[in-house]
């Protein structure tokens, strides 16, 4: 079975966020190279190993960065991404104390749920290869503007975007305001065509392809505090339409005594989505070394609400080398139309998902990241994190049966990072 779209996106945004320390940050050399030097291709690389526990998820995903200064602050880069996702997926439904058969996409094959298991697509698989290319230079006294856009391909999924921004410097630079768009036009081809929202697993009904559209708008001030410190406030408003639900993913309908499943109905979500977000983040350079406090609460119409607090600290080690332990809190309120399952002979809601990312759960990760530069041009890296996810195991609509399941396993990951950057 091809990797689900929806967790193929929430996937590559965890492995995104896991690998900006690696291709965001320039390296030690490069601050303190000559005019000449900077006028060359700055490599950033990483390489990205992700794996769940359980004989779950794992993924790897090479990512290349070339940036050319042609001097005058015209900027050029060109980012390269190529991952590959295998394992076992969560399909949505409940565990039971009998066993289960489900019928993949196709409805070609079939797969089965062990006694007291959480039900696992074992042929949970995709490759991704995607490029983004941006030109930033300066447009007027003060002002700075970047364009960009950017294509994906997947076996089920193509993307391409067009993105645009401008800032302007004010205070004598100390002061930048920047505001920043993008458009996002996807087009989703689900292996057998799209299931008619909650329709029956068994009867497999289909309705071909669809679209998605989605934009994005930035605003965003940075401040130069005093020599030591410099703070960040963004707002940002993502507005998408068209196919949100994963064409993929089953609830479980149950009886209203025993709990025992009776049909699987394919999920359905609203088709369209508005989020808002508020970022904060603070550097405070000590006299080596750095902290890094960034704070993220966004909220949607689907009535998910999130906190993120993140903390990195960089110790410099002396003889070019550094070590950067961070921690990472993350809680997040369950969308309107979240069910566990739903009861045989009640009204069928006009949406439900039983996806665990649209649940309510916690999430932490712990990390630590060793830098070292090679060279005035070039610095090695390697980050090890770990990950875990906690939800609400026993929820009190559990009837019958379900009341001895777990409904929302712990998810744990291991995230293993190597990068190297350099100049030629």
């Amino acid at each position: 079975m091809q990797l689900t779209i929806n967790t193929a996106q929430a996937m590559r945004a965890a492995l995104a966020a896991a690998s900006c320390g690696l291709l965001g940050m320039a390296t030690v050399a490069t601050a303190e190279t000559s005019p000449d030097t900077e006028r060359k291709w700055q490599v950033d690389s990483a390489l990205l190993y992700y794996k769940e526990n359980n004989g779950r998820v794992q993924a790897a995903e090479p990512i290349v960065n070339f940036r050319k200064d042609y001097g005058d602050e015209r900027v050029l880069n060109v980012k390269l991404t190529l991952d590959s996702l295998t394992g076992a997926s969560p399909n949505g439904a409940t565990a039971s104390t009998q066993a289960q058969t489900f019928t993949s996409p196709s409805g070609g094959k079939k797969y089965d749920a062990a006694v007291n298991s959480q039900p696992l697509d074992s042929e949970f698989k995709d490759t991704r290869a995607a490029v983004h290319v941006n030109w930033e230079q300066p447009i007027a006294d003060a002002y700075k503007a970047s364009i960009g856009g950017g294509i994906s391909n997947e076996y089920d999924f193509q993307s391409a975007s067009v993105n645009g921004a401008i800032s302007k410097d004010l205070n004598d630079k100390n002061t930048t305001l920047s505001a920043g768009l993008s458009v996002e036009l996807d087009s989703l081809n689900p292996v057998g065509g799209k299931p008619k929202p909650l329709s029956s697993m068994v009867a497999n009904i289909k309705e071909g392809n669809d679209n998605k559209t989605v934009v994005d708008a930035l605003l965003g001030v940075t401040q130069v505090i005093n020599r030591k410190m410099i703070m960040q406030w963004n707002y940002s408003l993502s507005s998408s339409s068209g196919y949100h639900t994963d064409p993929y993913k089953l609830l479980s309908v149950v009886d209203n005594v025993t709990g025992l499943p009776q049909d699987y109905l394919y999920e359905s979500r609203p088709d369209s989505r508005t989020r808002h977000s508020l970022f904060w983040q603070t550097k405070y350079h000590l006299t080596e070394d750095v902290i890094d406090l960034s704070y993220r609460y966004m909220t949607d119409d689907w009535g998910i609400k999130s906190h993120t607090l993140d903390l990195r600290y960089r110790f410099e080690l002396g003889n070019d080398s550094y070590l950067e332990p961070n921690v990472r809190f993350y809680t997040q309120t369950a969308a309107d139309f979240y069910h566990y399952f739903l009861v045989q002979g009640q009204a069928k809601p006009q949406f439900a998902s039983a996806d665990p990312r649209l649940g309510q759960f916690d999430a932490t990760t712990f990390g630590i990241k060793y830098g070292k530069a090679l060279s005035k041009d070039s610095e090695f890296s390697v980050r090890v994190e770990q990950y875990a996810q906690t939800g609400n195991s026993s929820p009190s609509e559990a009837i019958g049966q379900l009341k001895t399941q777990n409904l929302f396993p712990d998810l744990n990951a291991l995230v293993v990072q190597f990068g190297y950057s350099f100049s030629f």
